[in-house]
């Protein structure tokens, strides 16, 4: 937007000097002395005039939603120095778990996952483990910067919460799904069963119920644990899945540099804040094709479902990061549930600025 506006300024400066300047030259019949005033004020009315035309017609004719730029500009000041108040607390009371606890809420709410692992860790540390919104947190920063971690250190951490706090719901979400990838089915379905108990939301319950029902057949048991057989063939229905093919351009392809993480996810274009769905693979592995669903899902409440259009994206993040970074290579495209249909296509063919 800056540039756009210098090369305006630029354009609108041309364009006066060009207009004016046969106002500034002396004509050989005319007194220059006599005329010298009414030449000058003769440019001046041109250059207002069109100076002010310009900026008239620009925001009349312009598309550029004004005041939505500067309510956003001012929202993001108020966040900033929110933020740098509840720092400065804290450095004054570093012993503050409940301060840094929100701040770690904070950072994850921005997106801003590293910060918020750090400020979680340090709230973790001063409770030793004890404190499970700490332990929870931590672990759900570390999942969203590397669904990975869900075998490693996130997963442990969601276990330790689950054992101090056995229905905790977010804990058994991600405890479920950290079981799941572990290989552990029976588990991760016991979990997921823990989860029914807590009333969720019906689009969240269908997705459960699925789930669980799904395990079920998978390790040969179904008909048990009640829940699991509520699963209708209308629930089943309403399954949110995408099929997605991706593939990656020559160009980028030249520049990658061995294997290459490469993150597969949907999110909502009306509303900020975690994936719906994620799936990490390789750059190995493409071309490729995958499916996305509500098993793909960082949040309970955040799922496919939640959606009617979502937009895919590709990115081979070089940082290794799921977050979006500074020379990056990605391709995206829009999916609208009951109206899309077939395979979605994405190229990776654009670099993150």
């Amino acid at each position: 937007m800056t540039a756009f506006a210098i090369v305006c300024a630029a354009l609108l400066l041309v364009t006066l000097v060009w207009t004016t300047l046969p106002l500034w030259r002396p004509r050989p019949s005319v007194d220059a002395t006599a005329t010298r005033k009414e030449r000058r004020v003769s440019s001046a009315v041109v250059i207002l005039a069109v100076t002010g035309l310009a900026a008239v017609m620009y925001v009349q004719l312009s598309n550029w939603n004004w005041q939505a730029v500067e309510t956003a500009g001012v929202q993001s000041a108020e966040v900033d120095r929110m933020l740098a108040q509840l720092e400065a607390k804290l450095a004054a009371n570093p012993q503050d778990i409940e301060g840094w606890i929100l701040l770690g809420r904070s950072y994850f709410t921005l997106e801003k996952f590293p910060r918020a692992v750090e400020a979680y860790q340090h709230a973790y540390d001063l409770s030793r483990g004890e404190n499970v919104d700490a332990t929870i947190g931590l672990g759900e920063s570390l999942a969203m910067l590397d669904q990975a971690s869900l075998a490693g250190r996130a997963g442990e951490l969601f276990n330790e919460a689950l054992r101090r706090a056995p229905n905790h719901p977010k804990a058994l979400w991600y405890g479920g799904i950290a079981a799941l990838q572990a290989g552990d089915l029976k588990l991760g379905r016991d979990r997921l069963q823990r989860l029914l108990a807590h009333e969720p939301p019906p689009q969240l319950r269908t997705i459960l119920e699925q789930q669980i029902q799904d395990l079920n057949e998978q390790i040969g048991e179904a008909g048990e644990g009640g829940a699991a057989t509520a699963a209708t063939p209308a629930a089943a229905t309403q399954k949110h899945t995408i099929q997605v093919s991706v593939s990656i351009a020559p160009a980028i392809q030249q520049q990658l540099k061995g294997a290459t993480p490469l993150f597969i996810l949907a999110r909502d274009p009306a509303a900020a804040g975690p994936p719906l769905a994620v799936q990490r693979r390789s750059s190995a592995e493409a071309p490729l094709t995958l499916e996305l669903s509500e098993a793909d899902a960082m949040m309970p409440t955040r799922t496919l479902a939640s959606a009617s259009r979502v937009q895919v994206v590709a990115r081979l993040s070089l940082s290794g990061a799921p977050q979006q970074r500074s020379g990056d290579f990605y391709g995206e495209a829009d999916y609208e549930f009951g109206k899309d249909t077939g395979t979605l296509q994405i190229v990776i063919d654009r670099t993150v600025p």
